[in-house]
């Protein structure tokens, strides 16, 4: 008999060097090595032998189903093919391990056939989980913006798929609302090892490398926390803060109204900036807009930068100490307001100048006047 042609193409892969140098035992341990692997990847268990039959086709709701489990038949099935399996590593595998056995040809091909039908079998059963399935949750309107409402869904992905979930989501994020991709996100990143997580940064530095979307830039930098930046490859992580940076450069807001009329990529460097590699750019550019004559420049970084530069220069530099007592002398009321919640160490070098402020009156221009 050619068992080449009977039997899955996986299987023989797996069996065929022991097969065919006649280690007839080793090619049925192989055969159930196989088995053991295949149910393993479908169930997402970890465990071995009788365990982990048990757990993938036990119970009354089994990780791994051969039928419908509608019917007393459905069920009976169900559990005859688990016994079955417990049989095999009970009769077969268990003894070939513990003990000197020696099988012949016809021993050997009776029992890998017999276990290439409960391979073809497991294949063809059904998991609870289905990833297509499983996105359109997280990705549904009515996905609950909530973290236990997140854990309750990551508990649902079988470890060995964690990874391969998070990479197919994240491939897909530009479908979904940033603040829950957030939520989810965060509690499956709790479950990753430290090698899974490391594939993480890769994926995400990958496409940091060449993305030129401001979109795809803004909803990595939404939907995972800010240390991530620490952890991407180097190349990536400088591309990235260069693009803050020159977004922070452009940046303007209203005089009035406060909205953003440019640099709004560079809004979301935000509490980032602690993690920068140009930090020191990054200052400059700050306090070249903070001492601009543009005053929509100056509200940029009174609306979103001035508490990162309060960490960022701590103490004060003599530029910053310059530019702010400045600002209060000219009467600027920005300068003032801006330093109402700052504690008394980072305060001292402005406190004369702060306590003796005097807010500059208004100049209109004749086009200004509203009669």
């Amino acid at each position: 008999m050619n068992l080449e042609s009977k039997v899955e193409e996986r299987l023989w892969q797996m069996i065929q060097g022991s097969y065919e140098n006649r280690n007839y035992t080793g090619a049925i341990l192989d055969t159930i090595y196989f088995l053991s692997d295949l149910v393993r990847e479908k169930s997402g268990l970890s465990s071995d032998g009788i365990s982990l039959i048990g757990q993938a086709f036990g119970g009354k709701s089994p990780k791994l189903k051969i039928n419908k489990l509608q019917s007393d038949s459905d069920k009976n099935i169900q559990s005859g093919i688990a016994q079955i399996l417990r049989g095999l590593y009970q009769a077969i595998r268990n003894p070939r391990s513990h003990e000197k056995y020696k099988d012949s040809k016809p021993d050997a091909d009776c029992i890998i056939l017999f276990v290439d039908y409960l391979i073809r079998i497991i294949d063809q059963s059904k998991t609870p989980f289905t990833k297509h399935e499983f996105f359109e949750r997280v990705l549904e309107d009515n996905f609950v913006p909530k973290k236990r409402y997140a854990d309750l869904l990551v508990n649902e992905i079988p470890k060995k798929q964690r990874l391969d979930i998070f990479i197919e989501l994240y491939n897909l994020k530009e479908q979904g609302d940033g603040e829950k991709l957030k939520i989810f996100f965060e509690s499956l990143i709790e479950k990753l090892n430290k090698d899974e997580l490391q594939e993480v940064y890769n994926t995400i530095s990958e496409e940091l490398k060449t993305t030129d979307n401001d979109k795809t830039i803004r909803l990595i930098l939404q939907i995972f926390p800010p240390n991530f930046i620490q952890n991407y490859q180097e190349l990536s992580r400088l591309r990235l803060e260069n693009k803050l940076i020159e977004s922070i450069r452009n940046g303007r807001c209203g005089s009035d109204s406060n909205q953003c009329i440019s640099g709004a990529l560079g809004t979301w460097a935000g509490n980032r900036c602690e993690y920068f590699l140009f930090k020191d750019e990054l200052i400059n550019v700050l306090l070249n807009n903070l001492s601009s004559s543009d005053e929509q420049k100056q509200n940029y970084v009174f609306n979103y930068f001035f508490s990162t530069l309060k960490k960022l220069i701590n103490p004060p530099s003599a530029q910053i100490v310059h530019i702010i007592n400045n600002g209060l002398k000219s009467g600027n009321k920005k300068f003032h307001n801006a330093l109402i919640f700052t504690n008394k160490a980072w305060m001292k070098p402005f406190k004369e100048a702060y306590d003796n402020f005097h807010e500059a009156e208004q100049v209109y221009n004749n086009d200004d006047i509203p009669f």
